[in-house]
């Protein structure tokens, strides 16, 4: 079986060398890493597409998909909100998050991630497992699954953490201090909050995408959006000459809850207070609308 993997980033590098090792020919489509390789090469002979460009990216890279690539089964692994039915188009998508950096899935390390479809938490009604898409295809690999039907849901947490990475990293929290443990705690309420107003399910934050990618993210100097809240932290939030090195950070380096709290306030979702300080900070230091 062909997968076109679209994003050969670290993470839609790791997904695809652990389907490698199960046999399936894997094929990417990044117009940075292999500028020679045209779109259409990668998407028409795949059976199944695998979605790992950053949030910022996809919507003009499925504007270019046709009618017949519509009809192609889509496993999202990027994580962020974009406008109402970008996915929906798809006649099957399914949406994955959870805590799992892109090293340790390539060493081999049991990492549970959350898988969210239409369907998922319902048996077939021939009796068959009910099965997700990305359940089959990552079946005997390190990559396991806990199921929701909440892709709303699944979305916001994708958001919604990388956005309090960035305000744990500018506290300059960790995980084994008192203050990381009450941060995450508030950001779990908060969380549920706004899952709760906003079309979500409140259990899913308890699931891999809420409660495990939270602390993983928060809580660690391998996420991108932490070192970028150290980085305001380090430059106390933005003295003489600061924003221009911010600038400089975000063109180097792709800070998922830059656009994140964009796409928070774009969609007009309620916002949670960690949130709404971090973006009054992005707004008042570095003009982040």
């Amino acid at each position: 079986m062909k997968i076109g993997v679209l994003g050969a980033g670290a993470y839609g590098a790791a997904l695809g060398k652990v389907l490698e090792k199960k046999g399936f020919e894997i094929v990417y489509y990044d117009p940075y890493k292999f500028p020679e390789r045209r779109l259409t090469t990668v998407v028409k002979p795949a059976e199944i597409l695998i979605l790992a460009t950053p949030a910022e990216a996809v919507e003009k890279l499925l504007g270019k998909f046709t009618a017949e690539w519509l009809g192609k089964p889509l496993i999202v692994a990027t994580k962020g909100l974009l406008k109402p039915g970008i996915y929906e188009q798809f006649s099957h998508y399914e949406i994955i998050s959870g805590p799992g950096f892109a090293e340790e899935i390539v060493k081999g390390r049991k990492t549970m991630l959350t898988v969210a479809c239409q369907g998922a938490e319902t048996a077939t009604s021939e009796g068959g497992t009910g099965e997700t898409l990305a359940e089959v295809i990552f079946r005997n690999t390190n990559v396991i699954f806990d199921r929701t039907e909440d892709v709303r849901g699944v979305r916001l947490l994708g958001a919604l953490k990388n956005v309090y990475a960035i305000e744990a990293g500018r506290r300059g929290l960790m995980p084994k201090e008192r203050e990381f443990r009450e941060f995450i705690e508030t950001t779990i309420g908060e969380m549920k909050d706004v899952l709760l107003y906003n079309g979500g399910f409140v259990e899913t934050v308890e699931k891999a995408a809420g409660r495990g990618d939270l602390m993983l993210t928060c809580g660690s100097r391998e996420s991108r959006n932490y070192l970028f809240g150290d980085f305001l932290r380090a430059t106390k939030n933005g003295k003489t000459g600061v924003r221009g090195g911010a600038k400089a950070f975000l063109r180097k380096t792709t800070v998922e809850g830059v656009f994140a709290a964009k796409e928070l306030a774009r969609e007009g979702i309620f916002i949670p207070r960690e949130v709404e300080i971090l973006s009054d900070v992005l707004r008042r230091i570095y003009g982040v609308k």
